[in-house]
């Protein structure tokens, strides 16, 4: 009698802290997104968990998604990683594959600007379900969705060995009252054979295991979700609680396989560690709640798009406020760009810049005057206001396009092939997209810079007025001058220029109409201490060629 009421006063003891324990949890967690909000985030994703967070993109690609040229020329994982403040692995996930996925039409842009604005303007909602995602953890190193569909390529071998060898441990245990020497013995063999095979069958299937405890978590927090009080996020709610019923049957006995709190410290949860082992619990109920997803797996693909959208959204919310100036775009049927203030938002003070276009543009300027920049602003920019329908700027308006760019290309060592090949399979890629129903928008820096002067200016020009003269809006930068003039029918001409005095340059990131009318490369040479010899002789070989348009010969 006595030692039962001391077990059951250890269980009450255990209850109640773990009740104290998931409290406390829960408010640090709420203090912890609350402060994070309009925040840089502040996680570094590893190398294994960047290429597979991709799975579920790589699952759902459109004909206008942004392929891999275009997504590394704009460096947009470092844009990612500066929206990228999700609290769950749902909304990780389901966020890279949306920045990854323009739409071609306003209906789903709508939808998010509508909840974005929703959970800028109420705290306690957005730090509501951002709690709830953030009990739901990440993934370290692999993809969920990725293991959710491989949990129908696992290999189990059922429940019976295990229910068999709780029946012989009892068993054994029974015995220690009726002969104490064998039921010893008999308790002491099935104790390191349960821990044994328990240990045996659980490192077969430990990457499902996670991905099942995970589920319980998600499925735990999704219930808690639909609590929630808020008329403009009813019909989510009402979703997550049509998609959860199917899986009542998976969630009774959950906390067997995982408990949902992330609280490592609980000590009921190291009480039934010990349970688990000795009695494989975890094992048992894993293999039916195995067998139920995969009856139901199409409502829990349902739950991860539900609760990916609602994190992600939260966290471009957070994303607009660190910004400050954003606007949300406005899309035309013209084939024209027009921005106001726009930058990028990976530069610290940026320099704002403005321009309107119905027509392609190339950009000249010297090197380091803001080129490049000015492409891969446009570029995000596009992305971003056809993906989390926001703009960088006081107003961007602009149509639906079909995003593409060639610009840090590399050669190819290992395949063998040079810069010239490398970009020039980009280039194609490109021109095999025009004249589609959906205009394709196009960044290029350098056009066909590995190759020599006279074949790179006939080439590229014809690759622009093809550009140009399809269903696309190009915009190219180059330092070849006589393209400006050669195109000038069907290319709009803006330029960067700098100021050069005696000992700097000073570049102003000013974008202005026209083409680049400034030579001072060599000037620059001589600021940053080249020999005057070749300073000198380099300057009589420019004005030389400019009066007789011949080279010297040495």
């Amino acid at each position: 009698m006595e030692v039962a009421l001391i077990v059951l006063a250890v269980v009450i003891v255990l209850f109640v802290k773990g009740i104290y324990d998931r409290k406390k949890y829960i408010k640090k967690l709420l203090a912890r997104v609350d402060y994070a909000y309009g925040k840089i985030p502040q996680k570094t994703l590893s190398a294994e968990k960047s290429e597979a967070i991709k799975y579920y993109f790589k699952q759902h690609q459109t004909p206008y998604s942004i392929d891999d040229i275009t997504w590394n020329d704009l460096n947009m994982d470092n844009v990612y990683n500066l929206i990228n403040s999700c609290n769950s692995a749902y909304g990780e996930e389901y966020l890279y594959s949306l920045l990854r996925t323009p739409e071609i039409s306003d209906e789903k842009l709508k939808e998010r600007g509508f909840l974005i604005d929703i959970f800028s303007k109420n705290r306690e909602l957005r730090n509501n379900l951002a709690a709830h995602f953030g009990n739901m953890g990440t993934m370290k190193k692999i993809s969920v969705f990725e293991y959710m569909g491989s949990l129908k390529n696992a290999a189990l071998e059922g429940a019976g060995i295990h229910f068999f060898l709780d029946f012989l441990f009892v068993l054994s245990i029974v015995y220690i009252f009726i002969t104490p020497a064998i039921g010893i013995i008999g308790t002491i063999a099935m104790l390191i054979a349960n821990i044994f095979t328990y240990f045996k069958f659980k490192t077969k299937v430990e990457n499902y295991f996670v991905i099942i405890g995970f589920i319980v978590r998600s499925l735990d927090s999704a219930k808690a979700i639909t609590s929630t009080e808020c008329e403009e996020i009813k019909p989510y709610m009402d979703r997550l609680r049509s998609c959860i019923k199917e899986f009542s049957g998976m969630r009774h006995g959950a906390w067997l396989v995982s408990s949902s709190s992330m609280n490592s410290s609980d000590l009921a949860q190291i009480f039934l560690d010990y349970m688990r082992m000795l009695f494989h619990l975890d094992l048992i109920k894993f293999n039916l709640m195995y067998r139920t997803f995969l009856n139901k797996e199409k409502s829990f693909n349902e739950i991860f798009e539900t609760i990916g959208l609602l994190d992600s959204m939260i966290a471009v919310a957070s994303f607009r406020d660190l910004m400050g100036r954003n606007c949300e775009p406005t899309f035309t049927k013209d084939k024209t760009i027009t921005a106001d203030g726009m930058f990028h938002p990976l530069i610290e003070d940026p320099i704002p810049t403005s321009f309107t276009t119905d027509r392609s543009v190339l950009l000249t300027g010297s090197n380091a005057s803001g080129k490049s920049t000015f492409l891969k602003t446009v570029a995000i920019n596009q992305i971003l206001s056809q993906t989390i329908y926001t703009a960088l700027a006081k107003s961007y308006e602009t149509t639906y396009f079909n995003i593409m760019s060639s610009m840090a290309l590399k050669d190819d060592i290992i395949g063998g092939q040079s810069y010239y090949i490398v970009e020039i399979r980009s280039l194609k890629r490109i021109i095999e997209r025009m004249n589609e129903e959906i205009p394709v928008l196009v960044f290029i820096d350098e056009v066909l810079k590995g190759t020599n002067t006279l074949e790179r200016i006939a080439a590229s020009s014809r690759i622009l007025l093809s550009l140009a003269t399809s269903q696309s809006l190009c915009f190219a930068a180059t330092h070849d001058i006589e393209l400006t003039f050669i195109l000038e029918n069907y290319y709009k001409n803006y330029h960067f220029e700098e100021q050069v005095s005696e000992n700097e340059v000073i570049f102003d990131y000013t974008l202005r109409e026209g083409r680049a009318v400034s030579r001072n490369a060599i000037k620059l040479l001589s600021i940053l201490g080249y020999p005057d010899e070749i300073i000198e002789s380099a300057t009589e070989m420019a004005q030389n060629y400019m009066n007789t348009n011949e080279w010297k010969v040495y």
